[in-house]
């Protein structure tokens, strides 16, 4: 790599969700790595890990102009890496494609999404390199069109911060949230790919015997088609949530429920078991693939399936393996051997 890449930093500009959180990480671990990267975003942001500022147009658009148009422009010519699955279209760089879910399930998205699958799909096939999250999408991106030999897989670790709480953590957030029983929680609920509609189904088979909280972590994003739910005292939304309140409520849950219908990789589940709480998670590929027989999985859809886990979560019938450890030193290894093939085709 005889340049510093170019990372586009849009992504730093909105409230973090997962997809985010494992950007930010990639970009953090590449530089521990020692790869040369400066991190550019859209004028006004502040953040750590935000090199330099480029200013944003006005209008409407804004953020997908200056990814597309802006960026590039100032760029150069010097390669840019881009973490969130659109990368400028003209200007082909490496792109980390997380899923196809715009593709897979378009009705997932709000109408004025469809056009993103598009813009996704061009990218990553002109794109030097595409690096993608599981083996489960890189036979996604190959049976739409991606050479495989232009596809790294670096799949993320589970952030440091994910470790069992302390009891006094654990009853404050408890406190602030008003939980004052057991409970499941879920996160991401207001995705409509998470499927809550069968999370709910399931709880409600089973908080008559069995009297818990069904927490639901997240909030509705206008990308996402909107999700209805049922408004029922036991189902406890407690919106967007820091690490400061989610890392408790993971460690103080029963079980976590991830009764996704499609994922790119999958962390939930994961960061559940690393603060000692067992998780059931969706039987789909990337999920498979990702809590590697860790957890129990369930069918999508399958609502007696998923009541019965629940039952066995909420009484304690479900073990609570420790994920693997894998560091995030060696994830920035992996990028830095996909990032210098990137750089130098």
């Amino acid at each position: 790599m005889t340049r510093p890449l170019v990372v586009d930093g849009r992504f730093l500009v909105v409230r973090p969700t997962g997809l985010h959180r494992v950007a930010s990480n990639f970009v953090a671990a590449a530089k521990d790595a020692g790869v040369p990267i400066q991190v550019w975003a859209p004028g006004g942001v502040d953040h750590p890990l935000i090199d330099r500022s480029v200013p944003m147009p006005a209008g409407r658009l804004t953020g997908r102009v200056w990814e597309q148009a802006v960026l590039p422009a100032v760029a150069r010519g010097r390669p840019i890496w881009s973490l969130t699955n659109t990368t400028p279209v003209l200007a082909p760089g490496i792109v980390v494609v997380h899923d196809l879910a715009v593709v897979v399930g378009p009705e997932w998205f709000a109408a004025s999404m469809r056009w993103y699958g598009r813009v996704m799909l061009s990218g990553a096939r002109r794109a030097r390199r595409v690096i993608t999250v599981s083996h489960a999408i890189r036979d996604e991106l190959m049976a739409v069109g991606v050479e495989g030999d232009r596809i790294s897989v670096v799949s993320p670790a589970i952030d440091d911060k994910f470790s069992p709480s302390t009891g006094d953590q654990v009853a404050d957030t408890r406190r602030r949230l008003g939980l004052d029983r057991g409970y499941a929680v879920m996160v991401g609920w207001a995705d409509p790919r998470k499927d809550v509609a069968t999370a709910v189904a399931a709880h409600q088979r089973v908080v008559t015997q069995h009297p818990h909280d069904l927490v639901l972590v997240g909030e509705s994003h206008p990308t996402f088609a909107p999700v209805a739910l049922a408004d029922l005292a036991s189902v406890r939304r407690v919106g967007h949530l820091g690490d400061r309140d989610l890392i408790p409520l993971l460690t103080g849950a029963k079980v976590l429920l991830y009764p996704s219908r499609y994922e790119g990789f999958g962390l939930p589940p994961l960061e559940a078991l690393a603060c000692g709480t067992p998780a059931v998670a969706s039987d789909i590929p990337a999920l498979r693939e990702s809590t590697a027989g860790l957890v129990p999985l369930v069918a999508p859809g399958d609502v007696a399936g998923w009541a019965d886990a629940l039952l066995a979560g909420i009484t304690g019938a479900l073990s609570c393996p420790s994920p693997p450890v894998r560091p995030w030193r060696a994830v920035g290894q992996q990028l830095a051997a996909a990032l210098s093939a990137g750089s130098d085709e």
